[in-house]
């Protein structure tokens, strides 16, 4: 017998907005009926679709992992949620009370900047820092990784090149100078401020999941964070910004079919919500203009909307950072988000990341 559930609960359930079902449907990819001026889904095909990870537009073979719950944050109806508040909420609040709304009150652990980290990559400099962090005392279990990740934040603008910041003084105004080169203007700082926000957390990404694996098998905190940022560094993570850049420069490619890098988002088929703040902010920016001119072109020439790494582009363009300026932010901002699954992951059963092979 066929279970019909309402388009709230079928949004949620595939983390999509309620005009994307109805575009579903009208590719007969799912059963919709009306009843009471409401439309109804079949729970099984829904169930289906969200088990299979393959909504159109989503990366072929992902993985199913339906039985790994968050409460880090959602993506909900195309909205991302942190704990449960709107990302639009949060977008313009100050980068520590939202890490705190993040992973609690834990207290900071300090953290020791060594001199080699100057010789290294400004990409290589957070990892690092937390390595090093976590080969100089005692084991750190997976729960405590909130207060692993407040230091490294604390620590960040000093690995960065820059100064550490004064009393009073928001961190993200450090960063911007660290890798600027430069002091940030008030706008600059702002939106890098929003940026840093948008990428706290995005639900089970690749770089999540590796931290959380790490947790499970009850590594210590400073390495399941090592382990979240060594996913970061793929190119088509966390290192996808030169792509990105060179999409706002050059074009994009000139097969249709291709994907293009900054530009589209499968859980956000109607805009990435987080590419939205930072441009909203980006667009007070003197400056900004052209860039923002050239990613609204390149939008209506593929028919797909700007996601966080686009934005995140037309940012370095604008503020004329460093090419791996993105990836640097990806990693300050996402080593939030990675200790707030650590801590929940500790408090699962361990080792229960094993897979099956499903031919045996």
């Amino acid at each position: 017998m066929t279970e019909w559930i309402t388009t709230r609960e079928a949004a949620q359930r595939l983390g999509v907005k309620r005009t994307t079902l109805y575009t579903y449907v009208s590719r007969s990819l799912l059963t919709r009926r009306r009843s009471g001026g409401e439309s109804l889904f079949d729970r099984a095909e829904i169930d289906a679709l969200a088990s299979t990870r393959h909504h159109p537009g989503s990366p072929l073979g992902v993985l199913p992992m339906r039985s790994v719950r968050s409460n880090v944050s959602e993506v909900r109806e195309g909205e991302l949620f942190l704990r449960g508040v709107p990302l639009a909420d949060l977008a313009d609040e100050p980068l520590d009370e939202v890490v705190d709304l993040v992973l609690g009150p834990a207290p900071a652990v300090a953290v020791e900047v060594p001199d080699h980290l100057a010789e290294l990559p400004l990409v290589r400099r957070l990892p690092a820092l937390a390595l090093w962090a976590g080969s100089r005392g005692d084991w750190v279990e997976p729960g405590a990784a909130a207060g692993a990740a407040k230091g490294l934040l604390g620590a960040a603008p000093r690995a960065l090149g820059g100064a550490a910041p004064a009393p009073d003084q928001p961190v993200v105004d450090t960063i911007f100078a660290a890798v600027a080169g430069r002091r940030g203007s008030p706008r600059e700082v702002a939106t890098l401020n929003t940026a840093l926000v948008a990428l706290l957390d995005h639900g089970l990404a690749a770089s999540v999941v590796a931290a959380r694996v790490a947790a499970s098998a009850r590594a210590s905190a400073y390495d399941c964070l090592v382990a979240g940022y060594a996913a970061l560094s793929g190119r088509l993570h966390g290192a996808i910004g030169p792509s990105a850049l060179a999409v706002l420069r050059d074009g994009p490619p000139a097969d249709p079919s291709r994907p293009v890098p900054g530009f589209g988002h499968w859980r956000h088929p109607e805009g990435d919500p987080r590419a939205d703040a930072i441009l909203a902010r980006l667009a007070l920016v003197n400056g900004s203009a052209p860039a923002l001119a050239r990613l609204d072109e390149i939008a209506s020439r593929t028919d797909r909307r700007p996601n966080v790494d686009g934005a995140l582009a037309a940012l370095v363009l604008t503020c004329e950072l460093p090419e791996t300026a993105a990836e640097v932010f990806f990693q300050v901002g996402r080593t939030v988000g990675l200790a707030a699954h650590v801590v929940e992951e500790s408090e699962e059963d361990p080792l229960r990341w094993r897979a099956t092979d499903p031919t045996t």
